[in-house]
């Protein structure tokens, strides 16, 4: 029988996962909210539930789970296999996932940061492919990053390395779910854009937006806003270049430290792309040196499953079996 791998993409706001074969192919995939509103045992069980029906799914066409790979977001041990905390997983503090999980499924299971495993999977089969220093960049319910030197993800001396979206790059912005105040995740995540889009709304602003939600709009998502955006919606362009310009803030703090070859924005924020990067792309310009920041390509993620194929190439990976062409 095939050995594959179950992937999983653990957000704040969706699960996804897949059932990956050792070529990085996505054979099967599922998807489902988290609804972390109800709580740690209820997110975990539905982990575990969409676990369980991948590897029915397998069993049914000839495969063998061998490993999952569990990429969550969040501050993660990954050595202990433990989350330490996650901003978007609320009251997730020091959950020993790795060996739960493992527990209940019976097959080995390798905890990664998310966007780590995103960044191995653009390493993989995407567009990081033909770079060996590089950042990946995940937009979506939060800001994630993951660090590839040398080919290879680094974690740092804790396993914690890569948590861009808490950099400070406003010290007197608005506090974030960390903790701290001004981070980048309180500008560039989806989170982030409703809640900046909603204060200018609260303030005054004039939008497009009020009818879209009938007047309710607490009720205003991320998409929303590319949308309007997109149509000419001055405040919300305005809430989106101003996620640009934060965006560019932090990706000049890495050009200067790290001197990348490239930076991949990933998540779902990266479909308003047009409308931020250029934003984003004048602060690197003011900030960043200028060779660093001349040679470093900012492209965009080319995978849809990033998440998932990167979780299942590190659980691969770390169980000793092999990623062909990796």
């Amino acid at each position: 029988m095939e050995k594959v791998a179950i992937g999983v993409d653990l957000g704040g706001t969706n699960i996804r996962a897949g059932i990956v074969d050792k070529d990085g192919r996505v054979l099967k995939k599922i998807e489902g909210s988290t609804s972390v509103q109800n709580g740690r045992d209820v997110v975990i069980d539905r982990l575990v539930d969409s676990i369980k029906e991948l590897k029915d799914e397998a069993k049914r066409n000839s495969m063998v789970v061998s490993v999952i790979g569990l990429g969550a977001s969040g501050i993660i041990s990954a050595k202990k296999g433990v989350i330490v905390l996650s901003p978007n997983l609320p009251n997730w503090i020091d959950v020993p996932l790795r060996d739960i999980v493992m527990k209940r499924t019976g097959i080995p299971v390798v905890l990664e940061n998310d966007a780590n495993a995103y960044a191995f999977g653009e390493k993989w089969r995407g567009a990081g492919k033909d770079f060996q220093d590089f950042f990946l960049i995940t937009l979506g319910t939060g800001v994630g990053g993951g660090i590839i030197l040398g080919g290879e993800i680094f974690h740092g001396a804790d396993g914690m390395a890569g948590e861009i979206g808490h950099m400070t790059v406003n010290p007197e912005g608005p506090s974030c779910g960390c903790g701290n105040n001004g981070c980048l995740e309180v500008y560039a995540s989806a989170k982030g854009i409703i809640e900046r889009t909603i204060k200018s709304i609260e303030a005054g602003g004039e939008t497009r937006l009020k009818e879209i939600t009938e007047g309710n709009f607490y009720k205003i998502t991320s998409e929303m806003v590319y949308q309007a955006a997109k149509e000419g919606d001055s405040l919300a362009r305005d809430v989106i270049r101003e996620m640009g310009r934060y965006l560019g803030i932090g990706m000049a703090t890495l050009i200067n430290l790290f001197n990348p070859e490239a930076i991949i924005i990933g998540g779902g924020v990266k479909d308003a792309w047009d409308l931020f990067i250029e934003p984003a792309k004048r602060e690197i310009e003011r900030r960043a040196f200028s060779i660093p920041s001349e040679r470093v390509r900012i492209i965009q993620s080319t995978l849809d499953d990033g998440g998932i194929l990167g979780a299942a190439g590190v659980a691969f990976k770390k169980s000793k079996g092999r990623t062909k062409r990796l």
